[in-house]
């Protein structure tokens, strides 16, 4: 059940979603200015909204779900935004030296006809999911609209996998986010975020094998668990998963070549 509620006293507006993008969603706005601070939540929601019904392919009637359907066959037009965050992603291919693939393993099986902004397989089954790259993209959406109603205090934490946290905690410099070690149930790292971004990723005993090295086609296997920060949440949600994938070598590689704040190894 979706809750929210504004608390006078400390200016705090506070929503939970409950199951969005395959989580739970928490953000919380500060100003003193409640029918401000609704408005501009309820607009940043319906954005949410939007680009998960944009970017989920288990959704038959999304966008990516129809585009892959199609592009077994024939090319397909994408809208102009999809057309946008596919060339992103073609760029994070291309910087993490192929360990970011929404694809899997066949990136380079997609046929980008520049012109017409139509893709079409050179692969039969090839599939887009956007799973390593959403979160990341739904949180920059976010920021621009929290930024442009002047909000400069916030935290929007989808379950700890994909935070954005604007200016600092009421009662401190930065916003302080636990993140727990799914394994032991322990706090594995704190970590301070100040007008920044941050990404978890890795196995868990629930979700064990879903991230594959895009180089061998086999599944990441063990315990496993890293997090990045970075100004670019989605520089954030795309490496996270490459990390994880490539394992350590290419780590301080990537650092530079995307001026990272922090990496943290959680397991």
């Amino acid at each position: 059940m979706r809750y929210a509620n504004f608390y006078p006293s400390s200016g705090l507006y506070h929503v939970s979603l409950p199951l969005l993008m395959g989580t739970r969603l928490d953000a919380l706005l500060f100003g003193d200015d409640r029918q401000l601070l609704e408005n501009v939540w309820n607009d940043a929601e319906a954005e949410l909204v939007r680009v998960e019904k944009m970017l989920n392919r288990f959704d038959s009637e999304s966008e990516v779900a129809k585009v892959n359907a199609a592009m077994q066959f024939s090319s397909v037009r994408l809208s102009d935004e999809l057309w946008t965050i596919l060339l992103d992603c073609r760029k994070y291919h291309e910087l993490t030296d192929g360990y970011f693939d929404i694809t899997t393993s066949d990136f380079g099986k997609i046929v980008f006809l520049e012109e017409s902004h139509n893709i079409l397989a050179d692969k039969y089954g090839l599939t887009l999911d956007f799973g390593g790259y959403a979160k990341g993209y739904a949180l920059k959406c976010i920021r621009k609209r929290l930024a442009a109603a002047g909000i400069g205090r916030a935290l929007v934490n989808f379950g700890n996998s994909a935070v954005l946290a604007l200016g600092t905690h009421p009662f401190g410099d930065s916003w302080p986010v636990c993140i727990e070690d799914p394994y032991s149930r322990t706090a594995a790292a704190r970590i301070e975020l100040c007008n920044t971004s941050m990404s978890v990723s890795g196995n868990t005993p629930s979700n064990p094998q879903h991230i594959v090295n895009t180089k061998t086609a086999a599944v990441v296997q063990g315990d496993v668990m890293v997090a990045v920060v970075s100004d670019d949440p989605v520089d954030a949600e795309a490496l996270t998963t490459a990390w994880v994938a490539s394992g350590e070598e290419r780590k301080p590689a990537w650092m530079e070549r995307f001026n990272l704040k922090n990496t943290y190894k959680i397991r």
